[in-house]
């Protein structure tokens, strides 16, 4: 019964074949064919021989019988031999026209499927990274599907199988064995098939299956299996060809740190957003832009690897937030945003944004640093028909912009009175980069009293700003520009420089006095790895007593950044210099912790300065800041002294140092040295009067001309 069904599955199709010239016999095909030639040959010649019963020419005949065969059979196996080279040639121009033509891996199947005259054919490709699912494309009948599945132990068993010693391509027959080749049909729906390895220089890229149907009794053979492993390299090479194009086209839209959509795509995705145009009464869209707090102190003090890391937190988090067919895209560094689709009103987007915060509680775990960071949202509405994707970005940014002024983790929605804030923060930006790398800043200093003796000992330097345009420009209003746009490390090395040199000035004055010079620093500052080392050469290059410089560091930088501060701090104190907490007890530091810290001085903001004279509370809350201090040994220096009853109070509490108005303003340098030649301070003005008046002409930041230099 095997043999008639072997013979009827492939004598006629050689047959056929061999009439249509659609192809070339298989080997045992051809010696079907021989043999069948030399029994019909045999047979004739043998009835006449017997029927004539002469012995010599039977023999005779016989001799030249088996003579024929031998010629035949060595006739059709140099035939086999010369047509599977040109089927081969042919197979391979099929794949070539693949390669060269624009066609999908489903194409490139439906080729094989031609080659081989079956009506299945599978490709699998394994992922670059364990985390991405494997492509599988298949073709059943003329139809294409492509998916992507994720690599378990049957899908890399079956890539793998191929794998044999001597071999990378198998024939798989139903109920041949073994029992993962069975499995491998049965899962397919197949009756049997030809598999080979898709590998490209050494690379296991995946595999490579022809196979036929349940319904299709022809069986593959061995020449079949080593016609496909002939033609799997050239498929390697194509599969390979289209995943490296495919490549290179997500990366042209996709961020490669995050896999976030870029700029680009998202620019494209709010436009067609846009295009789509809800039904009346019903928002279309919304954009949330968002900027991480601090991520720049992140980079500066732990590095780029592990700013890398963050961000990539970052964006996991912001996809547990966000839905499956909303946009998350990267713009660049720390700015993230997000595409919002059919939304039910503004709170919906505020709630997404809100959510995204919590998320962000959390530490992230960087490198075993652990690190808590924030960020500032704004949200624009697309609800007017006229809206741009520019349009709506711009609004998103001045939101956020507007959220990052009230404070860190905050969300804001973009109104119309934003616009001139954008407007002026813009022009802002411009003017202090040209008057950064103009020098056009410059430096006044605000006298520093002690009160037991009345005497100036120190002064705090103020980086101060004329604008050419805008005019003159407070720091409340161009220090956070600064510290966004990234200026404040050169202003704040400006003013440290400028500070240094005008203290040595004073030293070899007339005066002849030493006056200490406190310089507030930036958290981008302090917690950049060079900082130490900066103020080192700044006091070389000086000739200032590291004695005589005072380093104010705000309270709530020791809370956000404890083990990088204190690292940064200790580094400064081995240099000589003293450090001082600014606007102390804002920051709600542990007071346990305070006296491990190395600091100097503690620096009582003018909050709880302003009504020390009429509230009971204030005051006594302002004494046990004072005593602390004393009991620490560190110095106590109150900020924003402005009317003589709180002066009268701070001597009375034995306060150790104070500045404000009420003593005196910011001065030139000019001004200071003027004082210097008094000896003392005047606190007799009256209040809200300063005690001086300051003298117009100001060097600008940088000058260092008439500057002693000390043996």
């Amino acid at each position: 019964m095997s043999v008639s069904i072997e013979r009827r599955g492939r004598v006629s199709p050689v047959i056929r074949r061999a009439v249509l010239g659609m192809g070339c016999p298989k080997p045992r095909q051809v010696r079907i064919v021989t043999v069948a030639l030399a029994v019909a040959v045999l047979a004739v010649g043998g009835w006449a021989l017997v029927e004539r019963a002469e012995t010599v020419e039977t023999l005779l005949f016989l001799a030249l019988a088996v003579s024929m065969v031998g010629v035949s059979a060595g006739y059709l196996s140099e035939r086999y031999q010369r047509r599977h080279l040109e089927h081969l040639s042919e197979s391979r121009d099929l794949l070539q026209q693949t390669v060269r033509s624009p066609l999908s891996v489903g194409a490139l199947l439906d080729r094989l499927c031609q080659i081989f005259g079956a009506g299945f054919a599978e490709v699998v490709v394994l992922p670059d990274a364990p985390d991405q699912g494997a492509l599988l494309v298949r073709v059943r009948d003329g139809r294409t599907t492509e998916t992507s599945e994720a690599v378990d132990e049957n899908l890399l068993a079956d890539v793998f199988s191929v794998i044999v010693p001597a071999s990378l391509s198998l024939v798989l027959r139903a109920g041949a064995g073994p029992m993962q080749g069975d499995a491998m049909l049965a899962r397919r729906g197949l009756r049997g098939a030809v598999m080979a390895a898709l590998a490209v220089e050494g690379r296991i890229l995946g595999s490579l299956m022809v196979g036929r149907c349940q319904g299709d009794l022809t069986p593959f053979t061995e020449e079949d299996r080593r016609l496909l492993e002939a033609l799997a390299p050239q498929v390697g090479v194509t599969v390979e060809k289209l995943r490296l194009d495919e490549r290179i086209n997500h990366q042209a839209f996709h961020d490669s740190l995050t896999g976030l959509a870029n700029r680009v795509l998202f620019a494209d995705r709010v436009v067609h957003a846009l295009e789509r145009r809800a039904e009346p009464g019903r928002l279309s869209a919304a954009i949330l832009f968002i900027d991480l707090d601090d991520f720049k102190v992140v980079n500066d003090t732990l590095g780029h690897p592990s700013g890398d890391l963050l961000l990539q937190g970052v964006t996991r988090r912001l996809r547990r937030v966000v839905r499956p067919f909303d946009t998350v895209a990267r713009l660049g560094g720390d700015e993230f945003s997000v595409l919002i689709e059919d939304l039910a009103g503004p709170a919906e987007a505020v709630a997404v944004a809100e959510r995204f915060l919590e998320e962000l509680t959390g530490a992230f775990d960087l490198h075993g640093t652990p690190v808590t960071i924030g960020a500032s949202v704004g949200i624009a509405i697309a609800d007017r028909p006229s809206m741009t994707y520019e349009h709506l970005l711009r609004e998103a940014d001045v939101a956020m912009y507007r959220a990052k002024e009230r404070g860190k983790a905050t969300v804001e929605t973009f109104d119309a009175g934003m616009q001139q804030t954008l407007e002026r923060r813009l022009r802002l930006k411009a003017d202090l980069e040209q008057a950064v790398s103009a020098g056009e800043l410059f430096v006044e200093y605000q006298p520093i009293v002690a009160l037991e003796s009345g005497t100036m000992v120190g002064v705090e330097a103020l980086a101060r700003w004329d604008s050419l345009g805008l005019g003159r420009i407070g720091p409340r209003e161009f220090i956070p520009v600064a510290e966004a746009s990234g200026l404040i490390r050169e202003i704040g090395r400006q003013v440290l420089r400028t500070a240094c040199e005008q203290a040595v000035r004073w030293s070899a004055g007339e005066a002849g006095r030493d006056l200490s010079v406190s310089v507030n620093l930036s958290p981008r500052q302090l917690l950049h790895p060079d900082f130490a080392e900066e103020v080192a050469t700044i006091l070389r290059e000086t000739y200032l007593s590291p004695s005589l410089l005072n380093l104010e560091i705000t309270e709530s930088l020791l809370v956000e950044n404890t083990a990088t501060t204190l690292e940064r701090l200790r580094a400064l104190k081995d240099l000589g210099v003293t450090i001082a907490i600014d606007d102390f007890g804002m920051g709600y530091s542990s007071l346990g912790e305070l006296k491990f810290l190395p600091v100097d001085v503690l620096k009582i903001p003018k909050a709880f300065v302003d009504n020390v004279a009429t509230d009971e509370r204030e005051r006594a809350f302002l004494a046990g800041i004072i005593g602390l201090g004393r009991t620490l040994d560190l110095r106590v220096v109150a900020v924003g002294v402005e009317r003589a009853d709180q002066l009268d109070e701070l001597r009375d509490m034995s306060c150790d140092l104070a500045q404000g108005f009420h003593l005196a303003a910011p001065l030139d340098a000019a001004g200071v040295t003027g004082l210097l030649s008094s000896q003392t301070v005047s606190s007799a003005a009256g209040p809200g009067q300063p005690a001086w008046n300051a003298i117009q002409s100001r060097p600008p930041i940088g000058d260092t001309s008439a500057l002693p230099r000390i043996a």
